[in-house]
């Protein structure tokens, strides 16, 4: 029986074995596998193990920190249906352990997905998320972002800023700077929708959308829809004058 980690030598002739050429340090991500379920963790380390770019660990030993102390893994990919995953996730964050965590797997439940975001998950992989999807998530996640759908973040803003008392500047702000289109607008973004949601649901075309959007960012001297969230829901205000910003409309 020959292992698959092996080649068998040629009888009769001698082999040559190269070893394969790594990329730098710099561009490896480490990346921890976390699930109760073998498969799970075979399945994925076989997807990422086809980019040389990632290094990857299952972990499946207890406790938990200290497998994650011995890996050093930067990303933690955890089986979102492991049975307490969103509870254990948050109390590694409590403790200090700052993998960045993937939610991997989840149902396609906002509700939970936003509970996710707020124990500080900051990355959320549907059952139906593709390769390609898996691979750019653990990328910009590694680069400090979010992976989540737009609905999801806009929701968690929305709670998050109403835990604290909103500056009475915030929406002020917006009635002074903004025309009422403006205003109908934002309002929608901030709800979650996408530029095409808000076109169809105002009855306008999606690049006159994208054009209020980006005249929205100039006067409010934002940089995009985050930043645009948090300063409707009063957690940031905006500058007193005017000016220019780089915008994701």
């Amino acid at each position: 029986m020959i292992s698959r980690d092996t080649e068998p030598a040629v009888r009769g002739q001698s082999v040559a074995h190269r070893a394969p050429s790594l990329p730098t340090a710099a561009f490896v991500i480490r990346v921890g596998l976390l699930s109760e379920s073998a498969l799970f963790r075979s399945g994925l380390r076989r997807l990422l193990g086809a980019d040389r770019s990632f290094v990857v660990t299952e972990i499946k030993t207890f406790p938990i920190r200290e497998a994650l102390r011995q890996s050093a893994c930067q990303i933690l990919l955890v089986d979102a249906n492991m049975v307490g995953a969103l509870e254990m996730c948050r109390e590694l964050r409590l403790n200090g352990v700052r993998p960045w965590v993937i939610m991997a797997s989840a149902d396609g439940d906002d509700r939970w997905a936003v509970e996710a975001l707020k124990a500080g998950i900051r990355g959320i992989l549907h059952k139906t998320a593709t390769v390609e999807h898996l691979i750019k998530a653990i990328r910009v996640v590694h680069q400090g972002e979010v992976w989540a759908t737009s609905r999801v973040i806009a929701q968690t803003m929305a709670e998050l800023a109403a835990r604290a008392a909103p500056p009475p500047t915030g929406k002020l702000a917006f009635n002074e700077r903004l025309s009422r289109r403006e205003q109908e607008i934002v309002q929608l973004v901030v709800e979650g929708l996408s530029n095409l949601e808000v076109a169809n649901r105002l009855g306008i075309t999606e690049a006159t959308v994208k054009a209020h959007l980006t005249r929205v960012f100039q006067k409010l001297a934002l940089r995009g829809r985050t930043q645009l969230a948090a300063c409707y829901h009063g957690r940031l205000a905006p500058p007193a004058g005017a000016g220019t910003a780089l915008v994701d409309a």
